[in-house]
């Protein structure tokens, strides 16, 4: 029987070490309330504070409670430990039938519908002390509190006082005991509140410590500059050591190409043989250094990509009058085809330039007869395929892999005659990785090779298809805005901004579905999110401006930078999340280019800032919003608003003492006031109102059908009207 029980070793108080002060037996339900008042009443006279009073005075409540329901009796000791320190300790006994789920209880497993076992735990946790033994012979559980360090000891004389002062109390009041516990809520609700204020605070250095932590940030952009900064003058170095390099050598032909004229005299055979070998070795040093530095800045992520839009047939046009002096007394045919599928591409028109002029050259030096064919097409997924295709000696399979390796030049027929770098095929796939693309090779020897380069037709973005394009309503005549954002539930909170308002949304989620739409549509303003699939989208105002947009730019972003935007030809900014009506209204503002009148709106509640807030950037104007009575007056001082609608019970100052402050100061004693609601105006308040000359429009009037209108109608009354 006894192995269904807790056995836990009970060490009992040693009563050589043990001072007992009070001993309570629990006969009737009175005696639970008297046991509460007790360990209050010696908890006080121990020099405990208010807090530990009630939770020892709680503890032994509850634990009394148990034993007197589920026991039907026992007693309630109380005494101190004479230990170092001095422990306050309490100790609940009965002759009940034990606790069988002992463990299952104190390890929180148990769930009580009776709220059985909940006093036991609650008490384990706010005590110092805590131990419990039960068997089907009784319970026994004894807990305490070490005594504050700035109580006097506890001795058998000071005893002698305390019960003296106890004797002279009616402890057994129950009705007085519940006022007293009415009164230790309400102090503890004062502490909670103060603990609030408390939290606050700490709000406000948490603010503070995130203000440092942007500093950081700061400081670490800096650094980055910094390592930009060197990395800048590695590249400069670069360029500097090509100069160095290409300046001799220049001269070297130049001198060669003079002397091979013969403009200071004849020269003898064996004198042009020289200086040929000269000019031609000048040229291989001269072609190796260029090859160098692209490889150099390619492999430093220093070649810059610059996109542009350029037309396949017009690109072709320009490669072959670059190519023309390469087919000089040459007899192979140099074709250029395109498929008229071709779309405008988006890319870096220079360096896909430089890599298929590496490729014709290889062709041209390695084709003895024939024709070399170079072909652009479509493909599936938003790719174009350039191929340059040879009928020349061709390449081993077993080389095919090295000759895209720096340096290495495959040993041929027309290897000994033909002189190179190592360094062309090389560098050309690094520029085509670069505009994320690939480059391969096919060949046969004595059948020629087929070089094909594959980039995407946008640069940074294969498209699988072309952008859906929302359909619009061709019946609606109203002003389209053009959204650009990859957000779905940022678009539709935009869109839903402009329901019932003059303009109509157009909506789409990435830069070519706006190139598109473009083309479709004229909007009356754009709507630009700065990062676009990630990628800063600055750059699409200036390709607006380029294609004739000349109508206003509004940049909306996470990115807190209104300079920024501003300076890439923006008309306005907005930093997310926006409010709808905040967004309506600089939306018509930039449109009719004009400011609306403004009005704010000083409410602590936050649906009724958005629904008032809503109804009135509906109806024309530009709202401000305050939470509290101190924002509302730096934002009086700061933004001159046209009138405000103003809520009395504010938490940090009311509306009446708000409508004071506006009243003192005197570019705002004129200011139309409308005090919107909901409390009860006594009639010393609606004169006081009056006397400020304030205008009264309750929260259950705008509630009601026509609420908003009949809000708006009141703002025209008193001059505010659009």
């Amino acid at each position: 029987m006894m192995s269904q029980y807790l056995s836990h070793a009970f060490k009992p108080m040693d009563d050589i070490y043990g001072l007992p002060l009070l001993t309570i037996p629990l006969r009737h339900d009175r005696h639970v309330v008297h046991a509460r008042q007790r360990a209050r009443d010696l908890a006080a006279s121990l020099g405990f504070e208010h807090q530990d009073q009630i939770r020892l005075a709680t503890a032994a409540s509850e634990l009394a409670r148990n034993a007197f329901r589920y026991a039907e009796g026992g007693t309630v000791d109380f005494s101190v430990r004479n230990s170092s320190p001095q422990v306050f300790m309490i100790s609940v006994t009965d002759k009940g039938r034990g606790i069988s789920n002992l463990n299952e209880i104190l390890d929180g497993r148990y769930i009580s519908k009776t709220g059985l076992g909940m006093g036991l735990i609650g008490t384990k946790r706010l005590m110092d002390h805590f131990h419990i033994a039960s068997s089907p012979e009784g319970t026994h559980v004894e807990f305490g509190k070490v005594l504050p360090p700035t109580a006097a000891r506890v001795t058998p004389s000071s005893i002698k006082a305390i019960s003296t002062k106890l004797a002279g109390g009616n402890p057994a009041d129950p009705f007085g005991e519940i006022e007293r516990q009415n009164q230790e809520l309400l102090r503890t609700l004062a502490v909670l509140k103060e603990k609030q204020e408390q939290l606050a605070d700490l709000n406000q250095e948490l603010e503070d410590t995130n203000r440092g932590v942007v500093a950081l940030y700061a400081e670490l952009e800096q650094h980055a500059d910094d390592l930009r900064r060197v990395s800048d003058l590695k590249t400069s170095f670069l360029s500097n050591l090509s100069h160095e390099f290409r300046t001799p050598l220049n001269s070297i032909l130049s001198l060669s190409r003079l002397l091979l004229g013969r403009m200071d005299g004849e020269l003898t055979v064996e004198q042009e043989k020289q200086i040929t070998f000269i000019q031609h070795s000048a040229g291989e040093l001269s072609e190796l250094v260029n090859d160098l530095l692209d490889l150099a800045k390619v492999e430093a992520g220093k070649i810059d990509v610059k996109p542009r839009y350029f037309e396949v047939s017009d690109f072709f046009g320009a490669l072959r009058g670059m190519l023309k002096p390469l087919l000089a007394g040459n007899s192979l045919d140099l074709i250029f085809e395109t498929t008229p599928d071709i779309p405008t591409l988006y890319t870096d028109e220079g360096k896909i330039s430089q890599v298929l002029r590496n490729l014709i050259s290889n062709a041209l030096k390695f084709t003895r007869k024939g024709h070399i064919r170079v072909t652009a097409e479509t493909k599936s997924g938003g790719w174009v395929v350039f191929r340059v295709a040879d009928t020349g000696i061709g390449i081993k399979v077993e080389d095919q892999g090295r000759i895209f390796e720096e340096f290495v030049q495959i040993e041929g027929e027309l290897q000994n005659q033909v002189k190179g770098t190592g360094l062309g095929l090389p560098l050309s796939r690094r520029l085509t990785e670069l505009l994320g693309g690939s480059l391969e090779v096919e060949s046969q020897p004595g059948l020629g090779s087929t070089f094909t380069v594959q980039i995407p037709a946008y640069f940074g973005k294969a498209i699988s298809e072309p952008p859906a394009i929302p359909v619009l309503d061709e019946n609606n005549k109203k002003a389209i805005v053009l959204f650009i954002e990859d957000n779905r539930e940022t678009s539709f909170v935009h869109q839903s901004a402009l329901k019932n308002s003059d303009y109509q949304a157009l909506s789409v989620a990435n830069i070519p579905g706006a190139r598109a739409a473009m083309k479709q549509t004229k909007p009356a303003l754009v709507v630009l999110d700065r990062l676009i699939d990630q990628k800063d989208s600055l750059f699409f105002i200036d390709e607006l401006r380029s294609q004739g947009y000349l109508g206003p730019v509004l940049v909306v972003s996470v990115i807190d930078d209104p300079k920024g935007a501003m300076s890439a030809g923006a008309a306005g900014f907005l930093a997310k999340p926006v409010p709808p009506f905040t967004l309506l209204n600089v939306v018509r503002e930039l449109i009719e280019g004009k400011a609306s009148k403004t009005i704010l709106l000083v409410d602590d509640d936050e649906v009724t800032r958005y629904l008032v807030g809503g109804a009135l950037a509906r109806g024309g104007y530009r709202v401000l919003e305050a939470h509290g009575g101190r924002e509302a007056m730096r934002l009086i001082q700061a933004e001159f608003p046209d009138a405000i609608i103003l809520d009395i019970a504010m938490p940090d100052m009311n509306g009446f003492e708000v409508l004071r402050e506006i009243r003192s100061i005197e570019s705002s004693k004129a200011l139309p006031v409308i005090v919107h609601s909901s409390k009860q105006l006594s009639v010393v308040e609606r004169k006081s109102l009056s006397d400020a000359k304030v205008l009264i429009y309750p929260k259950q009037a705008f509630s009601r059908e026509g609420g908003s209108h009949g809000l708006l109608q009141l703002l025209e009354g008193i001059g505010t009207g659009l």
